[in-house]
């Protein structure tokens, strides 16, 4: 009976032994289960690569200053490539890299179609030569030359947001006296200097801009417009009025102490 004894604890002594060995590998068999159908997805994608290659590539959008040849060359070096490996963010970087493109949108379309939609930037000014600003403020590279039919809008060291505002809020102002805004520069302390498409030059300086431009407006047609002609450039940075400098032409011959003396308004 003893001896029963001793065998029946030594076989209860194994027993959690054996549960144990039997759970580790319970554990080792789930980690292959779940790697298994991974390892066959990801070689059934390879082969869907293989299977689903990219035949087409539609593109849309305008092509006023982007070259519509030169995008459709770095296009065709993407077909063939997989459907499913295809990538996408590194196509819009390749994209982006054209200065003048505002946007890119890319995406699949089932089963071997990729749809590229791109937008280009809109000039509304040239900053500097060898600068634009966009409708959406954006500075960018392009041949400045090529577009002396926009305003300048320069600034030192002021955002571009800033400046291009300012410039919309001045040549509506100068709309309504029939004149247009052909240049605007800000200084580096933030002085603002205008030139009209008629060559007349406006220094506004700083602050109290908007003060400043009603003045002159309410005094325009009466003043200024039957002396255009004469005028090379009005000083608004008085507090009590404005100077006019006048032409060369029209100081010769003249008393120039006399002109100069009733040049304030």
């Amino acid at each position: 009976m003893f001896k029963f004894r001793k065998k029946a604890t030594q076989a209860k002594r194994k027993t959690p032994a054996s549960q144990s060995s039997s759970f580790r590998w319970k554990k080792s068999y789930n980690w292959i289960f779940l790697l298994v159908p991974i390892a066959i997805g990801g070689y059934g994608l390879s082969r869907m690569d293989q299977v689903l290659p990219i035949r087409t590539i539609q593109l849309s959008g305008t092509f006023e200053y982007l070259d519509q040849g030169e995008v459709e060359k770095t296009l065709q070096e993407y077909i063939g490539q997989g459907f499913f490996s295809f990538d996408i963010h590194q196509l819009q970087k390749v994209l982006h890299e054209n200065s003048w493109t505002e946007s890119v949108s890319v995406r699949r379309v089932w089963p071997d179609k990729i749809r590229v939609m791109i937008t280009e930037k809109k000039p509304v000014a040239r900053w500097d030569e060898h600068h634009l600003l966009s409708n959406r403020a954006k500075v960018y590279q392009a041949d400045a030359g090529a577009f002396a039919h926009l305003p300048l809008v320069h600034a030192a060291s002021h955002r571009p947001q800033w400046v291009l505002s300012q410039f919309y809020v001045l040549d509506a102002r100068f709309t309504s006296v029939d004149e247009r805004v052909l240049a605007l520069r800000v200084d580096s302390r933030g002085a603002l200097d205008v030139e009209l498409i008629n060559g007349l030059q406006i220094k506004l300086g700083r602050g109290d801009i908007e003060r400043k431009i009603d003045r002159l407006i309410s005094i325009y047609a009466q003043q200024i417009l039957p002396r255009r002609e004469q005028i090379q450039r009005l000083d608004l940075r008085y507090s009590n009025g404005f100077a006019v400098a006048w032409k060369e032409e029209v100081l010769q011959g003249q008393d120039k102490a006399s002109i100069w003396s009733n040049s304030n308004v």
